[in-house]
């Protein structure tokens, strides 16, 4: 089953109104969130390595920093750019979100 398909991974947004193309950050996003094995594997043959990592280190995510370190290790991203992305995230104040 493709993850586009999946109300697991879209539960707020209408599955049939989703491109692939247009919405490529905010699957990527979302799979990398939420996703499982298998949805990772579609990941992986629908988007670059490039696609994958400018929607991990882009400056505004929904990822958590749990999420962020995981795939910035996955990646090989440099932790100098993960520990400065997840010390962003830490010191964003609630209520400026």
């Amino acid at each position: 089953m493709s993850p586009l398909a999946k109300k697991s991974l879209f539960w707020d947004t209408d599955i049939d109104k989703i491109d692939p193309v247009k919405h490529k950050g905010y699957i990527i996003e979302r799979i990398l969130r939420f996703g499982d094995f298998d949805d990772y594997h579609w990941l992986q043959n629908e988007y670059s390595t490039k696609d994958i990592k400018n929607v991990l280190l882009k400056e505004k995510s929904d990822l958590d920093p749990k999420s962020i370190n995981f795939w910035c290790r996955s990646f090989g991203v440099k932790e100098s750019i993960c520990t400065q992305k997840l010390l962003a995230k830490t010191q964003e104040l609630f209520w400026t979100r």
